[in-house]
């Protein structure tokens, strides 16, 4: 569990605002989804430390809302993780829907158009429940016979450029996503890292077919703000002396202040940055993300 944190009380009285709305909404998930194996909580205290919250007192800041809903629609079994910020619906939330029947085409492009869908009608305000509604309703568009490729074979691989891609997110806390970005990098045989947190940070390097295919995925999903910062290209000879990385992994630089909760630590990350030849790239991208007003 994450640590709590103190806050200030003009900023609790805006969350209290927003964890109503979220209690709100979970109690009317619940009575929709009444069965236990239907939602899942990531932390299963979370509920009461929000709820605990809002009826007291307390100074100190809970953990944010992170689970998941298993629904059945048309025939098809689907998760639809769901990551609330603390101060949602003021500001969007993380929904992405997971479906092992529908081909990675049609899984990406609902995943697009639910995204814009809740950006350009209900961003400010609650929308779960709208959220549900509109994937039960546009679902069957979605469900088609798309022609598939192997998108780890590439018959020019050998011609390609050999690519490097910095993403930069406000944040990456939800654990489904997470779980997203190493497969969908597993799968296109991508090397690199992500450090979860905020700001979250990505790089992936391969050839730029899979890099760039490996994005349009990521990018598809629902995000406050995410962004491919850079992205170097290099002829393919210039491969063994460019690539940097030997596998993808998730890395864990967490600040020691409680203040900071869900924060990486720069400074840590700089240091990994400096063991792979990679200070440049640190001193010009992410030196301009200003953490502290993130």
């Amino acid at each position: 569990m994450e640590e709590l944190y103190l806050i200030s009380e003009s900023l609790r009285s805006k969350l209290i605002d927003c964890y109503s709305q979220q209690l709100d909404e979970i109690e009317l998930l619940t009575c929709m989804y009444p069965n236990k194996e239907e939602i899942s909580f990531t932390d299963k205290n979370v509920l009461s430390e929000i709820k605990n919250f809002v009826d007291s007192d307390t100074p100190f800041k809970p953990n944010h809302l992170d689970f998941i809903i298993k629904l059945h629609v048309d025939g098809l079994k689907m998760e639809l993780s769901i990551n609330l910020p603390s101060f949602y619906p003021i500001e969007g939330p993380d929904i992405y829907l997971r479906c092992n029947q529908l081909n990675r085409q049609q899984e990406t492009a609902l995943n697009s158009d639910l995204s814009l869908h809740i950006k350009y009608n209900h961003l400010g305000e609650a929308c779960l429940y709208t959220a549900i509604m509109w994937l039960q309703d546009n679902l069957e568009k979605y469900n088609t016979k798309i022609p598939t490729t192997n998108i780890t074979s590439n018959d020019k691989e050998d011609d390609e450029k050999f690519a490097r891609f910095w993403i930069y997110s406000h944040h990456i806390y939800s654990k489904k996503k997470r779980e997203d970005i190493m497969k969908m990098a597993k799968e296109y045989n991508l090397t690199g890292f992500c450090l979860p947190g905020k700001p979250g940070i990505i790089c992936v390097e391969g050839t730029e077919y899979n890099c760039h295919e490996w994005w349009k995925i990521i990018k598809s999903m629902c995000w406050k703000r995410i962004t491919l910062r850079q992205s170097e290209i290099f002829d393919v000879s210039k491969k063994p002396e460019e690539k940097r990385f030997t596998k993808f992994e998730e890395l864990q630089f967490k600040t020691a202040s409680s203040k900071r909760v869900n924060h990486a630590d720069m400074s840590e990350f700089s240091k990994y940055m400096e063991q792979f030849r990679l200070s440049q790239v640190f001193n010009d991208i992410f030196g301009l993300c200003n953490v502290n007003n993130e």
